[in-house]
């Protein structure tokens, strides 16, 4: 029982300085990837102007590639989570928006949804880094920042 109250007061103190937990960063992060890599994959098709469809494949490239790398890391420190299989309502109605919208509407769109995404991620990823309880979740958060970071100033650029 005491080993329980103080493991329940160690995890009140991590919520209470912002870090996720660990649960709930993978999760998180990867419902994160799976909205980029589906939205990337629209704006590939939809955009209107170079620079979105360009975006929108860097996307595609880049989470595919760190979702790869977060279910490596899960699965060799025997993380016990439950990886999303389907978007969450609030992911999901971002595709439906951008599965609705046309021509400029589409770009502005994106790019808003971006920017907003990824000043999201940026929040996410630098909690866990910096009071993260798994060390090589934490080293991945840490690398993984300041691509991010790029991504969030990329998106910034895009036709808004």
């Amino acid at each position: 029982m005491r080993n329980f109250l103080i493991a329940a007061l160690a995890t009140l103190a991590l919520v209470g300085c912002g870090a996720p937990s660990t649960t709930d960063f993978v999760q998180k992060a990867a419902t994160s990837d799976m909205y980029e890599v589906e939205a990337g994959k629209i704006a590939s098709q939809k955009g209107q102007s170079n620079a979105v469809k360009s975006f929108g494949q860097m996307m595609v490239d880049a989470h595919s590639k760190t979702t790869d790398e977060l279910k490596g890391i899960v699965a060799s420190q025997g993380i016990k989570v439950d990886l999303p299989t389907k978007l969450d309502s609030k992911h999901q109605k971002l595709i439906d928006d951008l599965n609705a919208a046309y021509g400029a509407d589409f770009d502005k769109t994106y790019a808003k949804q971006q920017v907003d995404g990824h000043k999201d991620a940026v929040s996410l990823f630098d909690a866990y880094a910096k009071k993260g309880d798994n060390a090589a979740l934490k080293a991945f958060a840490q690398k993984t920042l300041p691509v991010i970071q790029q991504h969030l100033d990329e998106a910034k650029k895009l036709p808004q």
